[in-house]
């Protein structure tokens, strides 16, 4: 039975990131969404459900003034990523082979500490990292998979899209406060505003 109820789980996160996935490959914005793009504002686009019992997904977008190299430098910076994204303790890139890589990754705060390995794609033609929880390695969590796009711009700025679905086991939601339950679906669709703030800063580094 817990077998079922887990494979009914992981077909429903894969069911609802194939639907939004498919929205930001084709990055459909409304004239409303172009226009706070427009005004340096970023995107969060939770799914419905995002919050339920544990789930969060959705996309996030924003648009960085910087070319897509420094973009693409930057969001492949592993080692960074404690720094430019809330909650995130360390990131650490135990193999990689050609494209591929697996990096273990740590997550949390003071009281509570989630572990698990994601193996990562990285597609340097179309620009997009995709990413997806290692089942058969030891995980916090029950379900993790998305990615990021970049879109060149003609002005020579980037657009930025953030597809995730995620599964928190509720043994671990129950422990953490409710404000902090909401503060994980912002930052995690809000993954595109925390780039942007960290490139803001930190653009040189990442010029060849």
């Amino acid at each position: 039975m817990r077998n079922q109820i887990k494979s009914l789980l992981i077909s429903t996160l894969t069911t609802a990131f194939v639907l939004v996935a498919a929205t930001a490959m084709a990055v459909d914005l409304t004239e409303n969404d172009k226009a706070k793009l427009l005004a340096d504002k970023s995107i969060r686009k939770p799914l419905p459900n995002s919050g339920n019992n544990g789930f969060y997904g959705g996309t996030g977008y924003t648009i960085i003034d910087a070319p897509v190299e420094v973009v693409w430098a930057a969001a492949r910076d592993w080692s960074s990523y404690h720094k430019i994204f809330p909650k995130t303790v360390s990131v650490k890139e135990v193999s990689r082979k050609g494209h591929n890589s697996l990096l273990k990754m740590k997550m949390g705060h003071k009281l509570i500490s989630i572990d698990y390995f994601v193996s990562v794609k990285v597609n340097p033609d179309k620009r997009i990292i995709s990413f997806k929880l290692v089942r058969n390695k030891p995980h916090d969590i029950e379900e993790s998979r998305g990615y990021w796009r970049l879109f060149p711009q003609k002005d020579g700025r980037t657009l930025v899209a953030y597809v995730v679905a995620a599964q928190i086991p509720m043994g671990i939601i129950n422990l953490i406060k409710p404000e902090l339950v909401a503060k994980i679906q912002r930052n995690l669709i809000g993954a595109p505003k925390a780039l942007k703030k960290w490139i803001n800063k930190h653009k040189e580094r990442y010029k060849k």
